[in-house]
């Protein structure tokens, strides 16, 4: 890619990306060095994402696809693949089980884009890849991310999905002590200094709209909004355009009165998916870290731990779809 600027289409602000230099040598040195580390990833993690404004240009490990990421020591998630070769161990392995050539993957609440480019490796040229990240700020590094690897197979849209077509607030992450992929709908500006007005739409109108008829997998990482997501889903959900949703949720904040994290999964339940639990257990992601390469069926666990878990992971198959074991399941 260029080093042109790509102007950001946000109703509300106008940022301008400037793309980083590349990975300087003692970026590299050290990520060979921790992503073999047998113990203490997590406190060098610490250590270089502790406030420090620096960013630059950085290659993937091949597991995750390879592709060159602007990586900014502020973001924790940019720092952890880069340097420590992994991040959210579990879903990523699920992702490359799952995940074939020609195959439809959504990313809802892509980020920077860490899920749609390991995606994109997995579903190659004849599969298509759709990104939707509303902050305009973290779109911009998404975008670039895209246009860097000459990726054409994915498609970003700054939109954020949700019931009805119209325009959110958005509350942004504030860019120094949180990670990029911490912004969310509001209903208001809250305690939040940062907000934004983004563009909404459902998402099976968005389907409509590229073209895809059938998702083989969709990830939502949607900050508290999956109730959101979900109704905008409605019509897909009752023919089960969607064969599989890799869902994270989140528990409620003090105050806020959307539905809980039971009655989500209940709602599922009630258009036929079949779901089960990632293991997230503090211990269980400590030394899943340590292991990038493993099966993501030894994380599997019964639906009801996801509402237990500190960071709940859900997977959700729609009937057609074979089970991945025959006891981890809402049945």
């Amino acid at each position: 890619m260029s080093s042109s600027n790509i102007a950001s289409s946000s109703t509300n602000t106008n940022f301008v990306y400037r793309e980083p230099c590349v990975a300087p040598v003692w970026a590299n040195a050290l990520a060979a060095i921790v992503r073999r580390m047998p113990v203490g990833k997590n406190r060098v993690i610490h250590h270089l994402c502790n406030g420090r404004d620096q960013a630059f240009v950085g290659r993937m490990p091949r597991e995750l696809g390879g592709y060159k990421i602007h990586c900014s020591l502020r973001d924790h998630i940019s720092c952890s693949v880069f340097f420590a070769g992994c991040y959210e161990t579990q879903e990523s392995a699920f992702v490359r089980s799952w995940l074939r050539p020609g195959m439809n993957f959504v990313d809802a609440g892509a980020n920077w884009g860490l899920f749609s480019l390991l995606a994109a490796s997995l579903v190659g040229s004849s599969g298509r890849v759709l990104a939707l990240e509303p902050d305009p700020r973290v779109f911009l590094k998404l975008k670039s991310n895209i246009e860097r690897n000459q990726l054409k197979q994915v498609e970003a849209l700054q939109v954020a999905a949700a019931d009805r077509e119209a325009e959110l607030l958005l509350a942004g992450h504030n860019g120094v002590d949180q990670n990029s992929g911490m912004s969310r709908l509001v209903e208001s500006g809250g305690t939040s200094h940062l907000t934004f007005t983004v563009r909404s739409r459902p998402l099976d109108a968005l389907l409509d709209d590229a073209g895809i008829d059938t998702v083989d997998l969709l990830k939502m990482d949607v900050e508290g909004a999956e109730h959101m997501v979900l109704a905008g889903m409605e019509a897909g959900l009752k023919r089960f355009r969607y064969r599989c949703i890799l869902l994270e949720l989140h528990p409620l904040h003090q105050g806020e009165t959307r539905p809980t994290l039971r009655e989500v999964t209940q709602l599922l339940i009630a258009k036929g998916y079949i779901g089960c639990a990632l293991d997230y257990s503090f211990a269980t992601m400590s030394r899943a870290s340590y292991h990038p390469r493993r099966d993501f069926r030894e994380f599997v666990r019964p639906l009801e731990q996801a509402l237990t878990d500190p960071w709940p992971h859900t997977i959700w198959l729609s009937p057609d779809q074979p089970e991945l074991t025959a006891t981890h399941t809402n049945h």
